[in-house]
């Protein structure tokens, strides 16, 4: 009957349907606890698991395009992964071998092989190339084409060298540094750099002096090449080559 709804029953039925709530909600909430509790036991047991388990063995070891890091670094790392080839990953194995070598790997590539013995892997490893070395107090850094500072103590090759205070400014100015390089790189001996000015030694004595490298814009290096071009440091001990498009050349080496 219409009407005929006693409160007390009303108050019943949202009891009731309040508690199933609570109840479904406390269960979510259960079952959610349990499920990370599962992975979290997984996460810990799976590794012990597989690390003893041969088939997550790798067999044999294939190591390609090192040029100055010894192979047994990569293959002291995959040791140190327990030589499980499920749990070896790019991130993870090139964050260790930069770890180790002070950043000088730029790359690598992680192939797996399966055969019928047990599966293999492929790494291809890309080192970095140094452009040139900062040489500050008794610390080298060096740097490749992208900027990147790295100190390999592996790399023994004869790399130009920039002397300097520290590698802030080289990093702050290296595109301008690196354009500089470009012009003057087979005939130079060694670069000074400074809050005040470049310095470049050339190998036939001359010294070229130079703005601060945030000041090595287009101009200065136009310059530069135009100096290159005519050789005219070939009759100067110093050549100077300001912002302001001007070139002061000083004493002469023929007299």
């Amino acid at each position: 009957m219409k009407g005929n709804f006693s409160p007390n029953v009303c108050y019943i039925i949202l009891t009731y349907t309040m508690k199933e709530r609570k109840w479904g909600n406390g269960l979510k909430y259960l079952i959610s606890i349990l499920w990370l509790f599962s992975m979290a036991l997984a996460g810990y047991f799976v590794p012990y698991f597989t690390d003893n388990i041969s088939f997550f063995k790798i067999k044999r070891l294939h190591i390609e395009g090192l040029e100055t890091i010894p192979p047994q670094v990569i293959s002291e790392e995959i040791k140190n992964l327990k030589n499980n080839w499920l749990f070896i990953n790019k991130i993870i194995l090139l964050k260790n071998l930069n770890n180790r070598t002070n950043n000088a790997i730029k790359d690598i590539d992680i192939e797996r092989i399966f055969t019928k013995n047990g599966v293999e892997l492929k790494i291809k490893a890309q080192e970095r190339s140094p452009l040139f070395c900062v040489i500050s107090d008794n610390d080298k850094f060096f740097f490749d084409e992208d900027g990147i500072p790295f100190q390999s103590p592996y790399i023994n090759v004869n790399v130009l060298p920039i002397y300097g205070k520290g590698i802030d400014i080289v990093a702050k100015n290296f595109n301008n540094i690196k354009n500089l390089i470009g012009i003057v790189k087979e005939e130079t001996r060694d670069i000074y750099i400074t809050e005040l000015n470049t310095i470049i030694y050339l190998k036939d004595g001359t010294k070229l002096v130079l703005p601060p490298p945030f000041l090595l814009d287009e101009n200065v290096l136009y310059y530069l090449e135009k100096v290159k071009t005519y050789n005219i440091n070939m009759r100067a001990k110093e050549v100077e080559i300001s912002n302001r498009d001007i070139i002061i050349i000083r004493g002469d080496r023929l007299r």
